[in-house]
């Protein structure tokens, strides 16, 4: 119950208006109104203005919520934000898990993408789920022997493009799961595929950046360095931005893969890298966080930290702030300008689930299975649940709902809890 007046702000810290709500508490038939001297009619244009607001809140939240984008890359857009406007639940709601759906004897490390209301994600034992958002329930699997998915996928075009763990790129029928073509990169793939005007362009362990036709498979141009691409290939401008274990941060020319520009950073990444507004966002495996401009390369700030390990990372911004997940268990936001730390949020075991945003609300899960929901303002803790097992994957957002995997086996939807 809101005991004092306040002024909620609705979608995203970025609202056009703000809403006054100022309600009492207890018994108001055993309290002076707070209207005092106002006669009767007065008083009751009041309330009835007040409910009225309350509707239109209430509508606001729903509106976001049905014109939820889809997620069809891995961090939601090309830029790699892992973060929409819309939120999860609107004030006075609460969350809680809509549905599951189990993966027998598997595992759930890769990130989901959705489209038209269907999440896609790969096991770790080869099994590719097409799941419903609205009830958990399956459209179809694809099972490929002998490999295993670690790297979330895309879609574009009407078409799904996944990794294997083997290095193989396929791109499926959205409608069942078929193949049309497949591309061995003959090297280990760690780094989700991205999708840019009609190019697929994936990462391998063999240091090498390659471009396809999204429509046939083949290969457009090839750009290598001498150590692993372990680095989602964010594209910015025209150039593919990819860093390397050379520890160097290389801009490519999309067009034709040729080298525009490099730039050096502290260690070899472990992150998907995350752009806006002229700056990337990325961490290290040595834990250094980057920000870089990008025109031309070079850095704007950086952030030490305690190494990250082998799992990959990624940021998500806000207007104002960058938020990310550390392997001295806690999510941290920093001012995206300064690099000042804005808020911390302690956790029992490493954030290795990237963490997302969605309207005033960050959402991210840990190593001992357990599930958060804390305010993009400061970090206080809005939600938690402890499922077991242990997140790994990052949440990917649309149609109002959140899914994430867990290496149980079990894909989780959040969203806010139907009104009885």
């Amino acid at each position: 119950m809101i005991t004092e007046c306040q002024i909620t702000a609705s979608g995203g810290g970025k609202p056009p208006v703000g809403v006054l709500l100022c309600l009492s508490h207890g018994d108001s038939a055993s309290k002076q109104p707070a209207y005092s001297g106002r006669s009767p009619g007065e008083f009751g244009s009041s309330v009835r203005a007040l409910l009225a607001i309350a509707v239109i809140v209430s509508l606001h939240f729903a509106l976001l919520r049905e014109a939820s984008a889809d997620w069809p890359l891995v961090r939601g857009d090309a830029a790699a934000t892992g973060a929409v406007e819309q939120p999860l639940f609107a004030p006075g709601e609460e969350l809680e898990i809509l549905w599951t759906y189990e993966a027998p004897d598997s595992s759930f490390e890769a990130t989901a993408v959705i489209a038209d209301g269907v999440a896609y994600v790969g096991d770790l034992d080869g099994t590719l789920h097409a799941v419903r958002m609205s009830d958990g329930q399956k459209v179809w699997t694809k099972k490929f022997e002998q490999t295993g998915f670690v790297a979330g996928s895309a879609i574009a075009d009407g078409a799904l493009f996944t990794v294997d763990y083997n290095g193989v790129l396929r791109r499926h029928d959205l409608g069942n799961g078929d193949e049309a073509w497949q591309f061995d990169g003959k090297s280990e793939i760690f780094a989700p595929p991205n999708v840019y005007e009609g190019l697929v362009l994936i990462v391998t362990d063999a240091g090498e950046l390659v471009s396809l036709d999204a429509a046939t498979g083949e290969q457009q141009w090839i750009y290598t360095i001498d150590q692993p691409l372990r680095c989602w290939p964010t594209v910015v401008d025209g150039r593919v931005l990819v860093a390397g274990c050379d520890a160097l941060l290389h801009a490519v020319d999309v067009k034709d893969g040729k080298e525009l520009e490099k730039v050096a950073i502290a260690d070899p990444p472990d992150s998907i890298p995350a752009y806006s507004d002229g700056r990337l966002y990325l961490c290290t495996a040595g834990g250094m966080f980057h920000v870089l401009t990008v025109k031309p390369l070079a850095e704007a700030w950086r952030r030490p930290g305690r190494g990250q390990g082998n799992e990959l990372h990624a940021a998500a911004l806000s207007d104002k702030l960058v938020v990310y997940g550390t392997h001295q268990k806690q999510v941290v936001a920093l001012d995206r300008a300064t690099g000042e730390e804005k808020w911390s949020f302690a956790v029992r075991s490493r954030a290795t689930s990237s963490p997302v945003i969605a309207g005033d609300a960050v959402y991210f899960g840990t190593t001992r299975g357990r599930f958060y929901a804390v305010s993009v303002a400061d970090g206080a803790e809005l939600w938690q649940t402890n499922v077991g097992g242990q997140f790994i994957a990052a949440p990917a957002i649309a149609d109002g709902r959140l899914v994430v995997g867990n290496t149980d086996g079990t894909l989780y939807c959040i969203g806010a809890a139907a009104k009885d």
